[in-house]
């Protein structure tokens, strides 16, 4: 019995630690650098986590900036189309891609851009033009000439603004503010029935009478190069026609016309011999279409 005890006990003592020959192991391979430091994991696993985030703030600094630049680049401000009618006799009339209608005076000088950038309708004048502006509250129509701002919302009126000879401006419909550019603090709300001139660098305001309103863009009307449809809203808010609305395949094509005082008839035979077209009548409407004989051609 106790020689079997003595075998047994010797047996235990020739047994190897585990712990002790894992440890042993870990500080070799420690010692010839095989296991990295914890410390050195926990760091780069930091500076990993930080590249991640400048990574990230940087590509959000780039998409921002691009952003910024392609929306108030100066280029994208400065494209702008340039209508000059000092060998006009007529009223240019243009309609913007808003919808707004600007009848522009002989010997005068309009600027816009082909389309309104974000938040603001920008134009520019220098002479008489009478405007009929789209309402749009998100998006303020702004005329700049040398002097004054005139910001709008949607009304009509009518500018004079030639360099060297002052500013007038009056209103028929709507309201309008008025600012001196030198001198932004000073500020009018102009409504209809009313005008308001520059006197002596001050804005001065005054009623309308019964002569003041002005009447001029209507007496020769000269469209270039525009559409059909954009002519035929511009005669019937104007005149007492009753012109329908055609289709886009009508309503597209572009027509240079002047009329002086022509009648609805007039004017509608000269529109269907220009653009090769057919009228008829339609519950009191003028109704134009593309000429059968043409449809049968193409």
């Amino acid at each position: 019995m106790k020689n079997q005890e003595k075998a047994e006990y010797q047996f235990q003592e020739v047994l190897p630690d585990a712990n002790k020959a894992w440890d042993k192991l870990h500080h070799r391979f420690q010692d010839d650098n095989l296991i990295p430091e914890q410390e050195s994991v926990i760091r780069r696993r930091r500076q990993g986590f930080l590249l991640r985030i400048a990574a990230g703030l940087l590509l959000l600094i780039c998409s921002a900036t691009v952003l910024y630049l392609a929306v108030n680049h100066p280029k994208a401000k400065m494209e702008m189309v340039q209508i000059n009618t000092s060998n006009e006799s007529n009223t240019l009339i243009k309609t913007l891609v808003d919808g707004s209608i600007v009848y522009i005076s002989k010997n005068s000088l309009f600027s816009f851009p082909e389309r309104f950038i974000a938040g603001q309708r920008n134009v520019e004048l220098d002479g008489e033009a009478f405007f009929d502006i789209s309402p749009d509250a998100a998006k303020p129509f702004i005329i700049d000439t040398k002097d004054v701002k005139v910001e709008v919302v949607g009304t009509a009126f009518n500018i004079r603004a030639n360099d060297g000879n002052g500013f007038e401006l009056k209103v028929t419909r709507g309201k309008v503010k008025v600012s001196l550019k030198e001198r932004p603090s000073q500020s009018e709300m102009v409504s209809a029935g009313e005008k308001i001139i520059v006197d002596r660098e001050n804005l001065s305001k005054s009623k309308l009478n019964s002569s003041d309103y002005p009447s001029w863009y209507r007496s020769k009307m000269h469209f270039k190069d525009e559409s059909l449809s954009n002519i035929l809203k511009v005669l019937n808010r104007n005149f007492n026609t009753t012109f329908a609305m055609p289709g886009h395949s009508v309503g597209s094509r572009k027509l240079t016309v002047t009329f002086e005082g022509e009648s609805a008839e007039t004017m509608t035979e000269l529109i269907c011999l220009s653009l090769n077209l057919k009228s008829q009548v339609v519950n009191d409407s003028i109704v134009l279409s593309g000429n059968s004989a043409e449809g049968r051609k193409n």
